[in-house]
C-alpha cells in the first residue's frame, strides 16, 4: 500500500504560488516536490521511485513524466529552485524529453531531473518507441511521498516492456544470466504483487492495442530467472515488431557517433578529448581560479571537474603549464646548447645569444598560453565548461605573465629584445577576461604551511605578491581558502553554479 505524503500543500492552479520563497532547510528534491504540487502540474515519477536512495541523495536520475501543456510552468517552477536547462549532444537528443540540472547545498551534489513530455521506451542510441498514453498514466497516478506514481497496473505494464527492450544478443553469448536480471527481481516482484492482473490486462488492451496480451505474458516471462536467452531475444523482436507504430530510428549521425566512441575517447590532437555530456542551454563558461601557491587550486579545481563533470561538458585546464609547441620545444633546446657552451668556455655571466634565447623562450610560453586559451574559449563557445587554473589576468602577472612583469630575462637589452618583450605583451593583452574568476585567498603563512614541497621563502614571496592585490576592480568572487575543505567546496559550488 503507498504510503500517503506527510502534511498537506495547498494546490493552486496559475503561477501566483511561483514567486514566494520556499524554505531553505528542505532538500532540493523535497522542494521540487511541494513546487510541482503547489503549482498544480499535473505530473508523476513513471520510472525509478522504488530507488529512493539514489535519486533522494543525487545519485540516480529524478525521471518524472510531465503533461505537455504545463512544459512552460514546469520551467518556470524549476528554474525558480535554480534548476538550469541542460542539452544533450545532438546525436543524443530525444523529442519530447528534456532535463535540468539543479545544485543541492546541503548535498553538494547536482540533482538532475529527466521530464518526459513524451512516454518514450528505449535508449536515444538506438531504436526508441514513443507510446502516446501520458494522458491516461498521468490521470491513474497516485498521491504518494514525495511524489506522485503510476498506478501499479500502468508501472508494470512500462516496466515489463522498458526491460524486455533490453535483452542483447550479446547475452546470448554468455555463460549466465546478466547482471541487470537479477538486479530488477525485486522491483518486478514488488509490481506484481500490487497490480491487479484482470486491471492490468484492460488497461493493456484500452492503451496498447498493438501489444496482445499474450505477447506481455512472454515478456514478464523473459525476464524471469532460467528463461532460455533465445526465447527471451525472440520475444523482444516480437514485442518491437508490434511496436513499430510507435517507433522513431535515431540519425545516421548518431550511429556513426555510436561506433566511433572508442577512437573519439583515445584522444584528439592537443590532447583534447572528445567529451560526453550535456552543456547548459545558457551556454558554456570559462572559470578562472587564482591563488598563491598553497591556495589548493588543484585539489578544488579536480573537485569542481569531477562534480561538474558526471552531467556537463567539462575540461579542466592549466593556463601555467600549457601544451609546449614545436617552436617552444626548439626554442628551448637551443637555449640548453648555448647554456652548455658558455659553460665550456666558463663565462661569468650569461652570453647575448643565452640572454635573448631565455627571452624568446618566455614569448613561446606566452604564445602556448594564448593558444590554450584559445581553445578554452572554442571549447566554452560550443557549451563547455572550462575550469582554469594559474589564469593570465594582470593582477596575477608576477606569478604567471610577462616576464618583465616577473623580472625575469632582463638582461637582453637590444631592439631585438624591444621587439620580443612587445610581442610577449601583445600575447597576454590578447587573452580575455574569464565569465567567472575565484580568488583563493590564504594568508602567506598558512600558505608556507601547506607548500612544503617548494623552498619556504619562494612560497611566501609568491604568496604575499597576491595576498596585497586589491580585487575590487576586478570583479572577483573572493574565497577564503584558509578553511576546511569542503567548506571551500561548498562555497565554490555555489558562486560557480549562480554564476552559470
Amino acid at each position: 500500500m503507498s504510503l500517503t505524503a506527510a502534511g498537506t500543500v495547498t494546490a493552486r492552479t496559475g503561477l501566483q504560488l511561483a514567486v514566494e520563497p520556499l524554505p531553505d532547510a528542505a532538500g532540493l528534491v523535497t522542494q521540487v516536490s511541494d513546487a510541482l504540487e503547489a503549482a498544480g502540474i499535473h505530473y508523476c515519477q513513471w520510472k525509478g521511485h522504488a530507488k529512493r536512495e539514489r535519486w533522494s541523495t543525487a545519485r540516480g536520475d529524478l525521471d518524472l513524466l510531465v503533461d505537455r501543456t504545463a512544459a512552460s510552468r514546469f520551467g518556470i517552477v524549476l528554474e525558480r529552485l535554480g534548476f538550469k536547462l541542460a542539452i544533450p549532444a545532438p546525436d543524443l537528443q530525444v523529442p519530447g524529453v528534456i532535463s535540468y540540472l539543479g545544485l543541492d547545498a546541503c548535498l553538494g551534489r547536482l540533482v538532475h531531473v529527466h521530464a518526459h513530455f513524451h512516454l518514450v521506451l528505449g535508449s536515444a542510441w538506438r531504436r526508441h518507441y514513443h507510446l502516446p498514453i501520458e494522458t491516461a498514466v498521468l490521470d491513474a497516478s497516485l498521491p504518494t511521498a514525495p511524489f506522485r506514481t503510476p498506478s501499479p497496473e500502468h508501472e508494470l505494464m512500462l516496466f515489463v516492456l522498458r526491460q524486455t527492450l533490453r535483452h542483447e544478443l550479446r547475452d546470448a553469448l554468455r555463460s549466465g544470466e546478466p547482471a541487470w536480471l537479477r538486479s530488477i527481481e525485486p522491483e518486478l516482484h514488488r509490481l506484481e504483487t500490487a497490480a491487479d492482473p484482470r486491471s492490468l490486462a484492460r488497461e493493456l488492451r484500452r492503451l496498447l492495442p498493438d501489444v496482445p496480451h499474450r505477447l506481455f505474458l512472454r515478456c514478464l516471462e523473459s525476464l524471469r530467472p532460467g528463461c532460455a536467452a533465445t526465447s527471451r531475444i525472440a520475444t523482444r523482436v516480437a514485442l518491437e515488431w508490434r511496436l513499430r507504430t510507435y517507433l522513431r530510428r535515431p540519425p545516421l549521425s548518431t550511429l556513426l557517433t555510436r561506433a566511433a566512441r572508442p577512437a573519439l575517447r583515445a584522444g584528439l590532437p592537443g590532447g583534447w578529448r572528445w567529451l560526453p555530456g550535456k552543456h547548459l542551454a545558457a551556454g558554456g563558461s570559462v572559470i578562472a581560479l587564482v591563488g598563491a601557491d598553497g591556495a589548493g587550486k588543484s585539489t578544488c579545481a579536480g573537485a569542481l571537474e569531477q562534480w561538474l563533470g558526471s552531467e556537463l561538458q567539462t575540461r579542466r585546464v592549466h593556463l601555467g603549464r600549457p601544451p609546449r609547441g614545436l617552436t617552444t620545444l626548439l626554442t628551448g633546446g637551443a637555449l640548453k646548447l648555448a647554456r652548455r657552451y658558455d659553460q665550456r668556455r666558463r663565462r661569468a655571466e650569461p652570453s647575448p645569444l643565452v640572454q635573448h634565447l631565455e627571452l624568446a623562450r618566455h614569448v613561446c610560453t606566452a604564445r602556448d598560453r594564448y593558444l590554450l586559451y584559445r581553445r578554452v574559449r572554442r571549447f566554452a563557445a560550443q557549451g563547455g565548461l572550462a575550469i582554469c587554473e594559474r589564469y593570465p589576468i594582470p593582477e596575477s602577472h608576477a606569478l604567471a605573465g610577462p616576464s618583465a612583469a616577473q623580472g625575469l630575462a632582463m638582461a637582453a637589452q637590444s631592439r631585438l629584445a624591444t621587439w620580443l618583450r612587445d610581442t610577449e605583451t601583445t600575447y597576454y593583452a590578447r587573452i580575455g577576461s574569464p565569465n567567472l574568476l575565484i580568488v583563493l585567498r590564504i594568508e602567506p603563512d598558512a600558505a608556507v604551511r601547506r607548500k612544503t614541497d617548494e623552498p619556504a621563502d619562494y612560497v611566501l614571496a609568491r604568496a604575499r605578491l597576491l595576498w596585497d592585490v586589491d580585487w575590487s576592480d576586478a570583479s572577483a568572487r573572493i574565497v577564503d581558502a584558509g578553511r576546511p575543505l569542503e567548506e571551500v567546496m561548498a562555497e565554490l559550488r555555489f558562486h560557480l553554479w549562480e554564476s552559470l
